[in-house]
């Protein structure tokens, strides 16, 4: 994989890193009103939400940046790929703008439909995050198109790209087009959530099988990167099985959350 240096010289790898160091920046901004603002949305402090979503980009962009080095320099350089990273860009800068905004107004960014404002910029938000991940799977088959070298960690890049947003869109569109909730089920007397994550002790909650899905991008070019190193020869099935268990937990975990059932129940 290439240096910081090697990335910078490539414009799509460039602006994908500034545009991750920006959401560190955005990061740093949000922890002192995540401190010190005491307000609550569903038990929640209002400024979380886009203090995650601006981590989580974080490690998108960085993630996309490194990976793209292993596509052809010519499509690195293409006029399809500038597309990419300003659509992803732009669209990300919006998400999190809203999210920040609405933030400071106390007000849901997600699953409201309370004002006819909120609806189309949640519509709106719906179109970001799924260009958001059809970008890394364009990027998936752009790779898988130009071959396979043999290694572990080209394997986990390309399976990567391809199979998060695959299983992200399953797990999102479930969320945002069936039953507008992260939660499956009712907590009576107030939810528990976990530390930090936020997720659910009470009842269904589905965010923990969107973060595995979401997050084989990262997981399996790490895991091929660590086989080639520590078992080459069984670099490849390595990754496979890696692959597979990805997509059992996601399917494992996104049923136990349909059946009303927490991760880690009180």
């Amino acid at each position: 994989m290439k240096s910081h240096a090697a990335l910078d010289d490539e414009a799509a790898s460039r602006e994908w890193l500034m545009a991750a160091w920006f959401m560190v920046a955005l990061t740093i901004v949000l922890i002192p009103p995540a401190l010190v603002d005491a307000r609550t949305l569903d038990g929640v402090g209002v400024w979380v939400k886009p203090l995650k979503f601006a981590i989580s980009l974080a490690v998108h962009f960085l993630t996309l940046a490194l990976l793209a080095s292993f596509l052809a320099q010519a499509t690195r350089r293409g006029r399809a790929m500038s597309r990419l990273v300003q659509w992803s860009v732009g669209f990300a800068l919006f998400e999190v703008g809203y999210l920040a905004f609405q933030a400071a107004r106390g007000r849901h960014s997600h699953f409201n439909f309370d004002t006819g404002f909120e609806t189309g910029m949640y519509g709106l938000m719906g179109v970001g995050a799924t260009l958001l991940i059809v970008v890394p799977f364009v990027m998936g088959l752009w790779m898988w198109r130009q071959g396979d070298n043999g290694s572990g960690l080209r394997l986990g890049a390309m399976l990567g790209l391809l199979l998060s947003p695959v299983l992200t869109l399953i797990v999102t569109g479930y969320m945002s087009g069936v039953v507008y909730s992260h939660s499956v089920g009712e907590a009576a007397g107030g939810d528990v959530g976990m530390p930090l994550l936020g997720w659910s002790r009470i009842t269904g909650d589905l965010r923990p099988s969107h973060f595995v899905a979401l997050h084989a991008m990262q997981i399996l070019p790490v895991v091929g990167y660590a086989a080639d190193r520590l078992a080459p020869r069984r670099a490849r099935p390595l990754v496979m099985a890696a692959a597979l268990l990805l997509v059992a937990s996601t399917a494992a975990l996104f049923v136990q959350a349909l059946r009303g059932l927490p991760l880690w129940p009180l």
